[in-house]
């Protein structure tokens, strides 16, 4: 057949590119490791309590372990009133004294690194809190219970952020069981969260105790959930979006080191607390 030698001629061009390519080591160059990355985390409430925050830093992208930072200056002012934060040895810092947020009031952050040489700061208006909506249930079977209903997902205002901390004791075992629910009210539908991965339901028996905690959260705060659950809660599903980095309010004001860069989120979040037995 005549097409044979041209099998034979496109095999010998093949192995001729074979023979005359080569593979090239390329050094991989790392950036510095110098800590370029500050983590940010904490809030202030309405409650009277002392309040934390939480600083560390990320070596690089590559290299992903967290300091904690324990050297700081940190403090959260108000109008007239500043409160001064110590640090408790493992990178978080708590206020002096105890103190509660006000409604309507903006909260600036105030941080110190490495003598001074880096400045950070963050802002955030505390917002009012609705009441919770009833939170329902549906049976589970052998007297045990999953919840059917805690907020709307969707919200055309006062977006909200819910935490619920269950407690029982375990029959078998006769020990103390717990866990946490937290849940989202936005004023968005992303279709990353109408496709989200699905999760696997808190089973609890009839009697649980559950202390419901709702927290208002204002725009800036919103799209900073919006984007840490674009990375955790929703990833994974049908309509996947693209990785990024997380939204944060974590400004620098000075820095000698051009790469630096802020991570995490300051927020003043007025909680409605309530406390009620699974039914």
């Amino acid at each position: 057949m005549r097409w044979m030698p041209m099998i034979a001629i496109a095999l010998v061009l093949i192995i001729a590119m074979s023979a005359s390519s080569c593979v090239h080591e390329f050094p991989f160059q790392q950036g510095d490791v110098d800590s370029n990355t500050v983590i940010v985390e904490g809030y202030i409430t309405n409650e009277l309590k002392r309040h934390t925050i939480k600083i560390s830093r990320l070596n690089s992208y590559y290299d992903t372990t967290v300091n904690e930072v324990t050297s700081a200056f940190v403090s959260v002012s108000s109008g007239d009133n500043t409160y001064f934060y110590h640090n408790n040895g493992d990178g978080t810092y708590e206020s002096d004294e105890s103190f509660v947020g006000i409604v309507g009031n903006v909260y600036y952050l105030h941080i110190e690194l490495d003598s001074g040489r880096v400045v950070l700061a963050a802002e955030s208006t505390m917002q009012p809190v609705t009441p919770p909506d009833k939170i329902t249930y549906k049976n589970a079977g052998n007297n045990n219970l999953t919840i059917s209903h805690i907020a709307e997902g969707f919200v055309p205002e006062n977006p909200a952020k819910y935490v619920l901390q269950l407690s029982w004791m375990d029959s078998e075992t006769a020990r103390p069981k717990n866990a946490v629910i937290y849940y989202y009210s936005l004023t968005t539908v992303d279709v990353s969260q109408l496709f989200a991965p699905k999760v696997s339901e808190t089973v609890f028996p009839v009697g649980t105790q559950i202390v419901e905690r709702k927290y208002s959260i204002d725009a800036a705060y919103e799209n900073y959930l919006r984007s840490l659950l674009a990375e955790t809660h929703w990833s994974g599903g049908y309509f996947d979006e693209a990785h990024g980095n997380l939204h944060t309010n974590i400004s620098i004001l000075v820095t000698h080191n051009p790469n630096l860069k802020t991570a995490g989120y300051f927020s003043a979040n007025t909680v409605y607390i309530d406390t009620l037995v699974a039914r």
